[in-house]
């Protein structure tokens, strides 16, 4: 199954509470030293779109599995997370 192809409803139903791969296309992790982080997503606050490019995007509190579980806000495009389990 595609992410993208979800509504908002459905997408925020799917990953809530799932853990998920992302892979960052900008920049290095600060955490991991390269673009893949995972995620334990806590709860999903908003679904959108981005602006100029009309990407979608969730805004999540996340735990860091990287960063020793520590709770996070993120922003992730859903075009970059692998939902792991």
């Amino acid at each position: 199954m595609k992410l993208e192809e979800l509504n908002d409803t459905q997408l925020s139903s799917f990953l809530a509470g799932k853990t998920v791969r992302y892979t960052n296309t900008k920049k290095d992790s600060t955490v991991t030293g390269d673009r893949t982080r995972t995620f334990k997503i806590n709860s999903i606050d908003r679904v959108g779109r981005h602006v100029e490019t009309s990407k979608q995007f969730i805004t999540a509190k996340v735990s860091d599995i990287d960063d020793s579980g520590a709770e996070k806000p993120r922003t992730l495009y859903v075009d970059s997370i692998d939902v792991i389990v």
